[in-house]
């Protein structure tokens, strides 16, 4: 059987590679095209484009779409969208996937606005050039700069060379079709794009300070040539410190043939039912009590939502289906616990303690 050189070591074509690291099982699926790199938690920037270099969108109903398609996805699937830029003829994403399954979020949210597209304009056939393009990315050293990259896309086309940097700002100011206005004015935002994590991450907060900092560290870009992000991604698919590609090197290469399995699906080591079960027994309540829409649960109910959503390998229908709602009502669930734990030091505490029991279960 023919190999290729990917991450160091001798991968055969076929096979998926996995590996553990605490919470965070890989696997990558070995091709003579570039490798998808999929982890728990992993970060990615994500493009494709039109087929053949045609438009992907014709009208503004279209991009209305394809945003979305793209927050629908995300819900189902379990997806933290970060940055997002919608061009004539393909779009930027930046994407955190707290499961192992960006291939399985992308062929999901590619097809739904396929078939979406196609319907509207009484077409049929491809609208993608292909599969899609995936970097994985050490966020802590490169996210920043690769959203920047991704932000000034719409300034980097032809006309713009010669512009002088009042009119770039301008007119990245009034782009509707990409995440920096959100980032700038609240107001603009979509329900699609997570705005606070990187906010919050780099920025010292989801603030008026921090937007203001946000969008002027974007706009130092139009001042003078920065470096392009892109230049350091190593086997076509892993942008990071050598630290960074030195370890997912080292995991390529540690399982040997008789170790990888006929992979279905890999996730993380807590089930639902172990993650209900510990919570039961310790608060000693009954199943029916805690799963059934009682007002005497309601939080514990949506702490075991987020914690389910975080720690099993179920997306927000399937821990629908457990407490009987669908998977809207767990994401609303989960949007109100976050704004509890914001204001609520005990009951963030109690969270945090079920959170610590959790992890034990994953060792």
């Amino acid at each position: 059987m023919a190999t290729s050189e990917r991450g160091g070591g001798q991968l055969k074509r076929g096979h998926i590679f996995y590996f553990d690291k605490i919470l965070c099982p890989v696997y990558i699926k070995a091709m003579a095209r570039p490798l998808r790199i999929e982890f728990p938690g992993a970060y990615y920037h994500v493009m494709n484009r039109g087929n053949n270099g045609q438009k992907i969108f014709i009208t503004d109903k279209d991009r209305s779409s394809f945003v979305e398609a793209l927050g629908e996805s995300a819900q189902l699937y379990g997806s933290r969208v970060i940055a997002l830029i919608l061009m004539p003829n393909h779009f930027h994403l930046i994407v955190q996937t707290r499961h192992a399954n960006l291939s399985e979020f992308m062929r999901q949210f590619l097809v739904t606005y396929t078939v979406r597209f196609n319907r509207r304009w009484n077409r049929s056939g491809h609208v993608f050039q292909g599969r899609f393009k995936s970097i994985l990315v050490e966020h802590d050293e490169y996210m920043v700069p690769l959203s920047r990259y991704i932000h000034l896309n719409p300034i980097r086309r032809k006309g713009f060379q010669n512009k002088d940097e009042k009119t770039c700002r301008q007119y990245l100011s009034a782009y509707r079709w990409g995440s920096l206005v959100g980032y700038k004015n609240i107001r603009e935002r979509w329900d699609t794009i997570e705005y606070a994590w990187l906010l919050e991450t780099y920025f010292g907060g989801d603030s008026a300070r921090g937007r203001r900092q946000y969008w002027s560290y974007v706009c130092e870009g139009i001042k003078g040539k920065i470096e392009n992000p892109y230049k350091k991604v190593v086997h076509q698919s892993i942008l990071g410190t050598d630290n960074f590609v030195a370890w997912v090197k080292e995991k390529l290469t540690q399982k040997s043939e008789r170790e990888i399995p006929g992979l279905k699906k890999i996730g993380k080591a807590v089930a639902a039912e172990k993650i209900l079960e510990l919570i039961i027994k310790g608060r000693k309540i009954s199943r029916a009590s805690l799963v059934e829409r009682k007002a005497e649960t309601k939080v514990l109910r949506q702490m075991v939502m987020e914690l389910c959503y975080r720690y099993s390998t179920l997306n927000q229908r399937e821990i629908g289906e457990i407490f009987g709602v669908d998977y809207s009502t767990v994401s609303q669930n989960r949007a109100r616990l976050k704004g509890r734990l914001g204001k609520d030091k005990s009951l963030r505490k109690a969270f945090n303690e079920m959170e610590g029991e959790i992890a034990l279960l994953s060792k």
